[in-house]
């Protein structure tokens, strides 16, 4: 990601990135980025133009290009970081896999890089809706088989599930009392729900970065948030013998039907889900810092 703002910034106010000359680009093999037209000023203009052309100049059929992470990898990097910039994310997303299924080696690279950037849950850039993008370009490419779209397809159908701004799935957990509680029935101006496993290294780190957060304790205090701490699986001995903070509305799921049925894409433990006072997603699979930030 080390290129990532030199090489956005740098291209809306025109400045060439292209060091060596043509020659020494063909010897090295540097990525060549596009040179945008003077005539286009307003920086989303030529946000726009920078990732449709982005990869005019990259050989997708050179294969030891796949070995070179220093040229691909980071040109892709970079690319997904010029994407938030422009209104033309799934166009030119729809441009790199189209140009990238010159070879199935190439393409199925592009894939996996998407995934290790994209998909998996501890990249620092993960980002569902970008991967949203991603599998839709997949679906509608005519070069992959449907074997090769179950993986996608499947994908899609589960990010599509509680996306921000809608109305999260109710689902109901049964507390160390053994009263049952629903979603949908606990009040208040914001609902952190907690999925965890109690044996989950991470879910220890995080709730212990929950607990001690002076945010989200004075707005426990308050009334204004509840916190849902969730067993995803089930009534389990390391959750009969965790210890949650008093004011935690603490439970697990008895009938194992979150994991089950799908109800929530839980890739990776722990998840959090920051809901407003109508249940509707503010933010989806966040990160401690995301929630702090946003309650703060």
């Amino acid at each position: 990601m080390k290129m990532l703002n030199h090489t956005f910034f740098a291209c809306l106010l025109g400045m060439s990135l292209v060091s060596c000359s043509h020659a020494q680009q063909q010897k090295t093999k540097e990525f060549r980025l596009p040179d945008v037209p003077v005539t286009l000023t307003a920086p989303e203009d030529r946000a726009a133009y920078l990732s449709l052309h982005y990869w005019d100049h990259f050989d997708f059929a050179d294969t030891s290009l796949i070995s070179r992470p220093e040229i691909t990898e980071q040109a892709f990097v970079d690319f997904l970081g010029i994407l938030p910039y422009t209104d033309r994310a799934q166009a030119a997303i729809d441009t790199l896999f189209r140009r990238a299924a010159t070879g199935q080696e190439m393409l199925y690279h592009f894939i996996g890089l998407s995934d290790k950037y994209l998909y998996e849950p501890n990249s620092p850039m993960h980002d569902e809706e970008l991967h949203i993008l991603v599998l839709r370009a997949l679906l509608d490419n005519p070069c992959l088989s449907d074997t090769d779209k179950i993986r996608p397809r499947y994908l899609l159908e589960i990010a599509m599930k509680n996306r921000p701004g809608d109305v999260a799935a109710d689902f109901t957990v049964t507390c160390r009392d053994g009263r049952r509680r629903q979603l949908s029935g606990i009040k208040a101006d914001y609902v952190l729900v907690y999925f965890n496993d109690p044996d989950c290294e991470d879910c220890r780190r995080v709730k212990e970065l929950l607990t001690l957060s002076p945010v989200v304790n004075d707005l426990l205090e308050s009334g204004r948030l509840k916190l849902l701490s969730v067993c995803v699986e089930g009534k389990t001995p390391a959750w009969e013998k965790a210890e949650f903070p008093a004011g935690w509305i603490d439970g697990y799921d008895a009938d194992q039907r979150l994991t089950r049925e799908q109800v929530y894409d839980l890739k990776a433990m722990p998840t959090l889900y920051l809901l407003d006072a109508e249940k509707r997603v503010i933010l989806k699979d966040a990160s401690f810092e995301q929630v702090e930030e946003r309650l703060s």
